[in-house]
Order: C-alpha cells, then structure tokens, then sequence
C-alpha cells in the first residue's frame, strides 16, 4: 500500500505544476499541434532521463534506479517502483522541463506553456501509473508497452521509453 501513496504523492507534486499552466490556459495558444509536440517532448524527456540519469552511475537518479533493477520479480519491488523519486526530485523534473518552455514563451511569445505543462503533468502521472501497473501485473490498456518494459529488465542498455518506445526506434536502443 505504501507504494500506492507514493504514487499519490508523485501525482500531488505534478498536479502542482498543472496550477500556472491552467491559470494561464485561456491565453494559451490554441494550435492543435503544440499538444502533438508536447507529446513528442514527453517521450523524448522520458528517454533522456531514463537513459543518461538513471542509467548513469554516480547520479543521485541511477542510485535509486538501481533499487529498482535489483527488487525486479522481488518480494519488495513495488517499494521501488516510482520513477521520479523524492518530491524534490519530481518537482525538479518539473523545473527542467518547464524552465525551456517558459523561455521560449517570453521571447517569442508563443504562448506555448500551458498546453504543454499540462500535458507533461498528465504524461507523468499516466506513466508512473502504468509503470506500476507493469511491474504489478494489473491491467494495462491494449498491453501496452509491457512487453517492452520487461525487455528493459532483462537487458537495461535497451528499452528506455516506458512504454512508448519512440525514441528506442529512433535512437537505436530498442531490443
């Protein structure tokens, strides 16, 4: 159950960074292709953090990670199955990610930050619940990405989008 309340946590932190982009939402730019590339960004960030953070040892990130690749089809692997980590962390991610969209709002005003903060914090929550779901063996819509997953258990320099493999396909890491 303890898992499940990180979970909750995790979400509580994203939803915080869901507040300034709903706020801003009605000045927002209505173009239907910044929540495609919002998307896109998602799962290329997912990668990249997955990939050269959580997979790079001597990173506060890979040490945790690491708990995660050693409790795999343990008795205590839903204890490590949160992928941001302490609040602080996840609020980081949140930073990170958001920092460059708010640039890019205020030079060029593109008014891009609140479709795309909003859909970062839906991704998050999305994934870190079928991350869990994953590991836990409970439904997953369509099996998606779970095949996949467990690919990355069983050989971890591959397979690093949870469960939407993009960026394995395109950047050659996919088993």
């Amino acid at each position: 159950m303890m898992e499940r309340l990180i979970f909750v946590r995790t979400s509580l932190v994203a939803l915080l960074f869901a507040i300034p982009a709903v706020v801003m939402l009605p000045r927002a730019s209505h173009s239907l292709a910044v929540p495609a590339l919002a998307f896109v960004w998602c799962l290329f960030f997912e990668y990249l953090y997955h990939r050269w953070f959580q997979h790079r040892p001597g990173t506060i990130f890979a040490d945790k990670h690491h708990l995660h690749h050693a409790t795999y089809r343990r008795e205590n692997e839903k204890e490590h199955l949160n992928f941001g980590g302490h609040p602080i962390y996840v609020a980081l991610l949140f930073v990170v990610n958001g920092a460059p969209l708010v640039a890019v709002d205020l030079i060029f005003h593109t008014r891009w930050f609140p479709p795309a903060m909003l859909i970062f914090v839906g991704y998050v929550i999305v994934m870190e619940d079928i991350h869990y779901r994953i590991h836990t063996g409970l439904w997953v819509p369509f099996n998606l990405g779970v095949k996949h997953h467990h690919g990355h258990h069983t050989m971890p320099p591959k397979n690093f989008n949870v469960f939407i493999p993009l960026f394995d396909y395109l950047l050659g890491t996919k088993e």
